[in-house]
């Protein structure tokens, strides 16, 4: 799995604010849908938006994201004690609110036996990021306020790079491809002043496509996410987009933290499963782009509306109605872009 990450910060970003966004790359024959799922654990203190399953932000607007890293020298003799990747970004999402929270947990587990697989994570909240490189025993990190922050799948801490098993060859493939995208964002950021959630996908892209070599896997997916939290309204104002990516094209829709419910062709996998079944199809793909593209501005368009008269009514401590109307137009949105995925798939006969 040959990830980049990276986060924009505030003075950077073209909405003035932090996001957070990766690519996951999979092998031949391994693409996978887009899927959104909304979920709790028993004794959770928060409820979650998982991407698949390594994407995942709370309602308190604490997001995480994850970039496979090479065995360490500190894993204990009995490996089966090793706590996984999907295990730990659980127990630091439904649990933690904050980025120091979050560092304060990872942190003890390396000290309480939990022992974490060596992995780095992304986290942001509604003020800050981190970048956190972790090993069952060890843990480094820095904190993220200012311009673009980009990792791959090597260590950037001298400390960690220490204690690890990787392979030369691993660590100069995903080296080259940290250049690229650092090199790619910075040309973006040269020739807009800021950085917008469109330029990374586009950033992805090119390093897929233009340097096959540099990432064995062709057929990548890049899952994204669009990370607008809102400081003095996080727990409803914060968006969540799905963001296609070559060649998956469910729409992206915007998904307001604090609605009260999700809905169910969202819960249950079948905007997903939907969106897979459309990517798999022999239908062309401009004709695929032509319904899509038009759509998805007009949900960003009427979002914008819903948002000013969202926060009208909060200012006005109207918070029920502010949430009945996100509640709304999230529910139209979902239902007018699954019937047109539906309608696209019965026209071609599948």
């Amino acid at each position: 799995m040959a990830c980049t990450a990276w986060v924009t910060a505030p003075d950077v970003s073209a909405g003035g604010k932090l996001f957070i966004h990766k690519t996951r790359d999979w092998g031949a024959g391994k693409e996978i849908p887009v899927t959104l799922q909304y979920t709790t654990t028993p004794g959770g203190k928060y409820r979650v938006l998982a991407f698949s399953p390594y994407m995942l932000f709370n309602e308190k607007g604490l997001g995480m994201i994850d970039l496979a890293l090479p065995k360490t020298k500190d894993y204990p003799q009995d490996e089966n004690t090793v706590q996984n990747i999907g295990t730990t970004m659980q127990k630091v999402s439904f649990f933690c609110a904050t980025v120091q929270e979050a560092l304060e947990k990872l942190t003890s587990m390396t000290q309480d036996g939990s022992n974490p697989k060596t992995d780095t994570y992304i986290l942001c909240d509604t003020k800050e990021a981190i970048i956190v490189e972790i090993s069952p025993k060890h843990i480094a990190s820095q904190i993220i306020r200012r311009g673009v922050a980009v990792h791959t799948n090597h260590f950037i801490f001298p400390e960690m790079a220490y204690l690890s098993k990787g392979t030369v060859e691993g660590a100069i493939k995903s080296a080259t491809r940290l250049y690229v995208t650092t090199g790619q964002l910075t040309g973006k950021m040269n020739e807009h002043d800021k950085i917008s959630i469109a330029d990374s996908v586009a950033v992805a892209r090119f390093h897929d496509e233009k340097y096959p070599n540099m990432c064995p896997f062709r057929n990548s997916t890049v899952c994204a996410s669009d990370y607008i939290p809102d400081a003095e309204y996080p727990d409803v104002l914060g968006t969540v987009n799905i963001i296609p990516g070559p060649p998956c094209y469910a729409v992206a829709i915007p998904i307001p933290i604090g609605i009260k419910t999700i809905p169910a062709v969202l819960e249950n996998g079948d905007f997903g499963k939907l969106a897979y079944k459309l990517k798999r199809s022999k239908i062309e793909e401009m004709s695929v782009q032509e319904k899509f593209l038009p759509l998805e501005e007009k949900f960003r368009q009427e979002y914008e509306v819903t948002l000013d008269t969202a926060r009208k009514l909060l200012q006005e401590n109207k918070r029920e109605e502010a949430l009945d109307l996100l509640q709304k137009l999230t529910d139209e949105q979902v239902t007018e872009a699954y019937g047109l995925m539906q309608d696209i798939l019965e026209q071609s006969g599948k």
